[in-house]
């Protein structure tokens, strides 16, 4: 049962019913229920959801690349073992949702960003010449508060102006998290 969280839910469902290209950002602690709040999201829609790791730049594509291919449902997907560049990513991916509306999680952007130092700047690219004509839904997540809002959220980011919204996600409050609590005591069978 999903508990807490329906206004951002409710923000979220709101915007994906808009035409066009939207990029939320979504950032918060870490175990604040970000993902699960994603997780909730993505349900009954079409999704590629990719969770970023601590590792090189080469790495993080072709895994990219994997997820991309194997989520997308496109039958034309099954010929392509890996992307050369995340330039050529994104351009399959802005084809994917060129008239359909497709989601796209990246969880834990920090991590992608860690490792290619000038993707943000790729990502803006992409979102300009390839994304705005598309009816992509990308979700940028993070859990490094201070590196979403100086290096996604900040004006100096190339970024900047791109967000169509942005969730900080804070703790539950006392009330959900008593829910959530009772949630849990009762599915492991406590009672």
């Amino acid at each position: 049962m999903f508990i807490g969280r329906q206004s951002e839910l409710a923000q979220l469902n709101a915007l994906y019913e808009q035409s066009g290209f939207q990029m939320p950002v979504i950032y918060g602690r870490r175990r604040v229920g970000k993902t699960r709040l994603i997780q909730e999201f993505c349900q009954n829609k079409k999704h590629i959801f990719y969770v970023a790791i601590e590792q090189t730049d080469k790495e993080a594509l072709r895994l990219f690349s994997e997820a991309l291919v194997s989520q997308s449902g496109d039958q034309q997907s099954l010929f392509i073992e890996h992307f050369s560049s995340w330039e050529a990513a994104f351009k399959y991916l802005g084809f994917l949702a060129q008239k359909d509306r497709l989601i796209l999680v990246i969880d834990e952007y920090p991590y992608l960003a860690s490792g290619n130092s000038s993707i943000a700047s790729i990502l803006q690219k992409a979102i300009d010449q390839v994304f705005l004509q598309s009816q992509l839904f990308l979700i940028l997540c993070g859990s490094s508060m201070s590196f979403m809002e100086n290096q996604v959220l900040d004006y100096k980011s190339p970024l900047y102006g791109r967000r169509t919204a942005q969730f900080k996600i804070l703790p539950l409050d006392y009330w959900d998290s008593s829910q959530f609590l009772i949630q849990r005591v009762l599915s492991f069978g406590i009672f």
